[in-house]
């Protein structure tokens, strides 16, 4: 079973860790688990024992009280209906995290954003220019790391104010790449 996941429903966060095809860590504690698909949107979800059906709902059917987040997030947001109560589970890969903590606002520097290199890698193509207007999820950057293109994306709405690397250049894991001014 591959890596770890992190799963939020109304800003709680559970650590997820596969142990097997029949089992579970969340939070640190073992579970029992069987997960059957039923139809292209239902699950039978049978966790210690505990039956429970699981109904991935459209988007527009999506809880009311939920909007997007808005921060270009590289993880899935997915709404869920479980025993008729609507939910929006938010899952992250440890890839996703480690974006997202590179990326964030550094406290000294309110307004501005500097994203951050998630790995080290080779700078294969930038996508923007110094004073372009971007939006949350916006492709800055492609990062070519381990024969593999990881596109960056913005976390904000704002103006690129400074491209601190070009097409070409290695950089190294939380290295400078792109600062963003808020609008």
């Amino acid at each position: 079973m591959a890596g770890t996941f992190t799963a939020t429903i109304d800003g709680h966060s559970f650590k997820i860790v596969p142990l097997s095809d029949q089992k579970v860590e969340i939070d640190g504690n073992a579970h029992r688990y069987n997960l059957v698909e039923l139809d292209g949107r239902g699950f039978s979800l049978i966790l210690d024992g505990k039956s429970y059906l699981v109904e991935m709902l459209p988007s527009s059917e999506a809880w009311q009280g939920t909007s997007a987040s808005g921060k270009g997030d590289l993880g899935h947001s997915v709404p869920l209906s479980i025993k008729g109560k609507q939910y929006r589970v938010r899952v992250d890969d440890e890839h996703s995290l480690l974006v997202k903590s590179l990326s964030a606002e550094p406290e000294s520097e309110k307004g501005a954003q500097v994203v951050r290199a998630p790995m080290p890698g080779l700078i294969s193509r930038i996508e923007v220019q110094v004073g372009e207007e971007v939006v949350s999820g916006s492709g800055l950057l492609v990062l070519e790391a381990m024969k593999m293109e990881n596109e960056i994306r913005s976390l904000k709405h704002g103006t690129i104010q400074t491209i601190h690397v070009e097409k070409g250049r290695a950089v190294e894991k939380g290295e400078p790449l792109i600062t963003i001014a808020e609008r």
